[in-house]
């Protein structure tokens, strides 16, 4: 069976998302309906799409204000390559035609100082966390399916009140909540995340 064509979205030289290109239209902007959002004051509300047909993408700029650059030249529209790299405002989205060549999902930025968790399954897939307040809550919103708490650069798993299924790397959390090292994994729900510390 053949795989399907995936981006790699990196800010920064960070990885912030990876994703595989569905058949047909993937929306691109800073509009918060699109598919792909990314936020940057020089990305338009509306600015790209990327229509896959079998393993073939087409990348095609909407009139975006700024423009979409290829491999450094600013393009309206392109039949995808591997390798390809679109800049899209600060973001910097990498074209491959096999899924299994995605990069590890522990990228090592050099740029943020803050630990961050990645979202391996589920819902929010590809999306970074950054790890900036005392607590951050997980699970849905409203519910405290589980939180970190932040002591100076130490950071600590615990598990909330609404009996969501919460383990760290596979076991049950102890009662006192469990310190988190970086690479842990974590799953709330049917949710993983993997915690990340430079």
């Amino acid at each position: 069976m053949d795989s399907m064509p995936s981006i790699i979205v990196t800010l920064n030289k960070a990885v912030i998302r990876q994703l595989q290109l569905p058949q047909g239209d993937l929306s691109i902007g800073r509009r918060p309906t699109h598919a792909l959002v990314l936020e940057d004051a020089a990305v338009s509300a509306d600015h790209a799409s990327i229509f896959t047909v079998g393993q073939d993408s087409f990348l095609k700029d909407l009139d975006s204000t700024n423009g979409t650059y290829i491999n450094k030249r600013r393009m309206r529209k392109h039949h995808l390559k591997p390798g390809d790299e679109i800049t899209i405002g600060k973001y910097t989205l990498l074209y491959q035609d096999q899924d299994q060549d995605l990069v590890p999902a522990t990228p090592q930025p050099a740029t943020f100082g803050d630990a961050a968790l990645f979202v391996l399954t589920g819902f929010n897939s590809g999306k970074r966390i950054e790890l900036t307040s005392t607590v951050t809550h997980l699970g849905m919103a409203g519910q405290s399916a589980a939180f970190l708490s932040r002591t100076g650069d130490r950071y600590t798993l615990m598990v909330g009140t609404d009996g969501t299924h919460v383990s760290h790397n596979g076991k049950a959390v102890a009662a006192g909540g469990q310190l988190l090292a970086s690479g842990d994994i974590i799953e709330v729900g049917d949710t993983r995340l993997q915690f990340y510390q430079p």
